[in-house]
């Protein structure tokens, strides 16, 4: 159980960093000198958006696979 909350987490933090980056390529950012690079590299973007996408659909079916283990956990052990 401890391992799935572990890999949860892990997948949460990947999606999020996916996102960072992805919004960096749309956007950029004045204050460091990043210029948008998604109307150059359209296929770049077009992947880590993919990517981005996949990714937070994981990590909702592993919170949902968490939450039904637990469940089932909880409902096995005696009152």
């Amino acid at each position: 159980m401890i391992l799935l909350q572990v890999m949860l987490g892990i997948l949460a933090s990947a999606t999020g960093t996916a996102g960072s980056v992805a919004y960096l390529g749309l956007k950029g950012n004045n204050h460091t000198g990043w210029h948008k690079i998604c109307h150059i590299y359209d296929k770049f973007c077009r992947h880590i958006g993919a990517s981005v996408a996949v990714g937070l659909f994981g990590s909702i079916v592993t919170l949902l696979l968490i939450w039904i283990s637990a469940h089932s956990i909880h409902s096995r052990v005696p009152k």
